[in-house]
């Protein structure tokens, strides 16, 4: 995922000790906070499962709506290729 900056919010999580143990040893290694890990970890999941990013990215950062929008909406997104996708300048409208 891009690097967008945003207000960040504190949440707490709950893990196993050992888990705990390792993300910060990971931290360390990379010079990285654990959030800046599991915020990476998150996107790249995301990316290697296969998920629709664009459909998180929108989800994350939209106003919530009504579960009948929510559910048109997300069939629209599911349904629409890498290539519809894509981010770009300018679009024409066929004739």
């Amino acid at each position: 995922m891009k690097d967008v900056r945003q207000t960040k919010e504190r949440h707490n999580i709950m893990m196993k000790p050992s888990s705990w143990k390792v993300l910060k040893e990971f931290g360390r290694l990379q010079g990285k906070s654990a959030s800046e890990i599991i915020e990476t970890a998150l996107w790249n999941l995301i990316k290697t499962e296969g998920y629709n990013s664009i459909y998180f990215k929108i989800m994350a950062t939209s106003e919530p709506c009504d579960p009948e929008e929510n559910e048109e909406l997300t069939r629209i997104l599911d349904q629409m290729t890498e290539e519809e996708l894509e981010i770009v300048d300018s679009y024409e409208l066929p004739d």
